[in-house]
């Protein structure tokens, strides 16, 4: 069974059901490719795809925003893809490893 914390740190592929909710943010499209950067009961936490200090510089700054569950009308992950599939933050081997 996949779940939705399996796409933590990936870049999927979104759709929205009300693109106009992200054109104060600079989107103006219906759907594009976002990394994960986790989710609560509101959304899916996202890395803003470029966001512009200052349009006279260019100078892009890292920001994130929520794209909430209501909003979302698909999500397509790409499974072992490479640039868009990395490995889980919650697969890691912590600890001592023993043998004997």
């Amino acid at each position: 069974m996949f779940t939705t914390q399996e796409i933590i740190g990936d870049i999927v592929y979104i759709s929205f059901a009300d693109k106009e909710r992200y054109k104060d943010i600079g989107l103006t499209s219906h759907a594009g490719h976002f990394k994960i950067l986790g989710f609560d009961n509101i959304g899916l936490w996202v890395e803003h795809p470029f966001m512009l200090e200052s349009k006279s510089t260019n100078k892009k700054i890292k920001s994130n925003f929520v794209i909430t569950w209501d909003n979302i009308k698909t999500i397509m992950h790409y499974p072992e893809r490479e640039g868009f599939d990395f490995p889980s933050e919650f697969n890691k081997d912590y600890g001592f490893n023993i043998k004997k």
